[in-house]
C-alpha cells in the first residue's frame, strides 16, 4: 500500500490517514490511527487497513493536500553511502563503517511545502534519499533482524546549506534549517517492495535531471546500516533511516548548481512517486 497523511482542502487543519490509489485517496480516518500507530501495529493493522480501504470513501487527489506522511521521532541520515557520490566528492574517502548525522524533527516538511531559503544562504543544495521507516523496536540487532522490522519506505530530500555545512564542518546546522527535510509523498509498505537494493532514484530541478542513480550503488546495504545504528541507540517504530544520496548533488556539478527562490525541486523513486517542493526566500 501507498499510505499517506492528508487533509481536505475544504477542511483546513485536519489530518487523516489514507491510502493512495491512482488519482484518489481512500479515506482511512475511521480507524482512528495515525501513521506512527500503523507503523508499530504490524501485519494485523495492515490487514485492517486493506479491508477498510476496500469500502472507504474515495477522495480525488485534487481535493486533498498531502502532508508529511509521518512525524518521526528520530531521523538518522547516512552520509557517503554511494560509490558514485564518494567518487564525485574530492574531500571524501571510502568509509570503513557507516557514517550518520541527524535531521531534527523540526526540519520535517511534506509534499508541496516550500523550502525556505534564508537570504544569507548562497549554496542551497538538494539530495534525493531513499529512506526506511522502522516498524519494530531494534536495539543491538543482528543484520538478519533488520528487514522484518521495516514498516515501509519513503523519500527524503536532504536539503543542505553547503555554505554552513562546509564552514567549520557544521553538519548539524547546515542540515537542520526549518523545512530542510521534506518527506513523502507516501510510505510504501515493505511488502510492496521486493528488493530495496534495486530502486532507481532521480532529482529534477526545474525539470532538469541532475541525479539519476540506483540503490544498487550502495556501499553499505540496508541491514548493515540499520544494525550498525542499533548498536548505538534503540530505533523505535516511526523512526526514519535514510541511505545516502547518489552522484549528482549540486555542489559537485561543473559548474555548481544550487536552488534559488522560484525553483521547483522534485525527487522520485520507483514505487514511491514524486516529492515536489518549491523554493522560496525568507
Amino acid at each position: 500500500m501507498q499510505l499517506v497523511t492528508f487533509s481536505r482542502r475544504d477542511e483546513p487543519g485536519g489530518s487523516f490517514l489514507g491510502a493512495l490509489e491512482g488519482e484518489e485517496v481512500a479515506d482511512l480516518s475511521s480507524l482512528g490511527l495515525d501513521m506512527r500507530a500503523v507503523a508499530r501495529g504490524g501485519a494485523d493493522v495492515l490487514t485492517r487497513l486493506r479491508e477498510t480501504a476496500q469500502v472507504a470513501e474515495r477522495v480525488p487527489l485534487t481535493e486533498v493536500r498531502l502532508q508529511a506522511p509521518i512525524q518521526p521521532g528520530k531521523v538518522l541520515c547516512s552520509g557517503v553511502n554511494y560509490k558514485g557520490h564518494a567518487d564525485e566528492n574530492p574531500n571524501a574517502k571510502m568509509p570503513e563503517e557507516p557514517f550518520f548525522f541527524a535531521k531534527l524533527p523540526s526540519s520535517i516538511s511534506g509534499p508541496e511545502d516550500p523550502i525556505q531559503k534564508p537570504a544569507r544562504l548562497q549554496q542551497l543544495d538538494y539530495e534525493v534519499e531513499f529512506a526506511a521507516v522502522i516498524g519494530r523496536r531494534l536495539y543491538r540487532a543482528e543484520e538478519s533482524e533488520v528487514m522484518p522490522a521495516i514498516f515501509g519506505y519513503t523519500l527524503l530530500n536532504d536539503v543542505s546549506a553547503r555554505d554552513v555545512q562546509f564552514k567549520d564542518n557544521q553538519i548539524t546546522l547546515g542540515k537542520n534549517f526549518s523545512g530542510f527535510a521534506p518527506i513523502g509523498p507516501c510510505i510504501l509498505t515493505s511488502d510492496e517492495l521486493s528488493d530495496p537494493n534495486d530502486v532507481r532514484l532521480r532529482t529534477r530541478l526545474n525539470g532538469r535531471t541532475l541525479q539519476d542513480g540506483n540503490t544498487s550503488d550502495w556501499l553499505f546495504p540496508l541491514p548493515r546500516l540499520i544494525a550498525f545504528l542499533s548498536e548505538v541507540m534503540p530505533l523505535e517504530p516511526g523512526d526514519i533511516v535514510t541511505t545516502g544520496t547518489p552522484a549528482g548533488v549540486g555542489i559537485f556539478q561543473k559548474p555548481p548548481v544550487f536552488m534559488w527562490p522560484g525553483d521547483v525541486v522534485e525527487i522520485e523513486a520507483d514505487g514511491i512517486g514524486v516529492l515536489r517542493n518549491p523554493v522560496v526566500e525568507i
